[in-house]
């Protein structure tokens, strides 16, 4: 544990730093989002943050970040495209067009909670924050154990562009296909989302067999954050096995992020500044944050 944190510290470990997961305004459901992005870019400037990505559970956010970029206070915004139902799924055509879309989603996320993992595992408790979707309208990328055709054409499509794919709300059973194909195709900008939620089933073992084979993996704040009972019905994390699971992993090989934006969570730049502090109270050195908060994300975010 760190017992000679102070706010100073915290304040510079902001400057320069990149979130590359948040939710904001314009978003599917605006009611239950705090902040737009305008806003969002008004404040991470002000904390001197060099960049942020920005994501939606239904359109792409290419056009929004494009906007703010220009018209914003001088920190570039990037989108990200989610193959949800709203956007065809598995859908090569839609990814294309995201991946061209003004300055290009940076991130190609695999579905969120339209997937059929997500969706068998919120039968236990489900807040209305995704849109109800029958069962024949799930989304899983195998069939017969087989990655499926649109899968693989997806993987080559963001290989060309340069731009991450994200494994999202997949099984860990469907991140290892996915991982598969992509490293078979050569496309070695691949995150593992969200590496300690429960939804993903994924093990420590998994993340550094991930980690091993140069993936990024995601710990997000979001999941430490009472958001969880609201949403999910789960307690949330302890940040110490966060920390923890940072170290076993390698700082090196993960990244971290907010995944905030949402009404009853901190707005994604404060959210950021809490996770920064805990995180080194946590024993977490300065310098491995840089590398989580600055370095990493630097990549994803096409500036490295």
């Amino acid at each position: 544990m760190n017992d000679k944190l102070d706010a100073g510290e915290v304040n510079d470990l902001m400057v320069g730093g990149i979130d590359v997961h948040i939710h904001s305004n314009p978003h599917t459901f605006p009611d239950i989002h705090a902040q737009d992005v305008i806003g969002l870019a008004q404040q991470a400037h002000q904390a001197g943050m060099r960049a942020m990505i920005v994501k939606d559970i239904g359109p792409t956010t290419t056009g929004a970040a494009y906007v703010v970029t220009r018209l914003g206070p001088g920190i570039p915004i990037f989108g990200a495209h989610v193959m949800n139902v709203a956007t065809g799924g598995i859908n090569p055509r839609g990814v294309w067009i995201a991946l061209n879309h003004g300055d290009g989603a940076k991130v190609v996320h695999f579905p969120t909670g339209d997937t059929k993992n997500h969706t068998d595992y919120r039968r236990k408790f489900y807040a209305g924050v995704n849109p109800p979707l029958p069962d024949h309208m799930t989304i899983t990328v195998l069939k017969d154990d087989e990655l499926i055709p649109e899968a693989k054409e997806v993987i080559g499509l963001v290989k060309e562009k340069g731009a991450f794919l994200a494994t999202s709300h997949l099984s860990a059973t469907e991140s290892h296909a996915v991982v598969k194909e992509a490293k078979n195709q050569g496309l070695d900008r691949i995150i593992i989302s969200h590496a300690l939620w429960a939804m993903t089933r994924l093990t420590l073992e998994d993340l550094k067999h991930f980690a091993s084979i140069g993936c990024l993996i995601e710990f997000e704040f979001c999941l430490a954050t009472p958001l969880m009972h609201f949403v999910h019905g789960e307690t949330p994390i302890d940040p110490r096995i966060i920390a923890k699971t940072i170290k076993e992993v390698g700082a090196e090989h993960s990244f971290i992020s907010s995944d905030l934006g949402q009404l009853y969570s901190p707005l994604p730049v404060e959210g950021m500044r809490s996770y920064v502090a805990i995180l080194r109270r946590c024993g977490i050195s300065a310098d491995e944050i840089r590398r989580m908060f600055h370095h990493n994300p630097a990549r994803i975010a096409g500036l490295e």
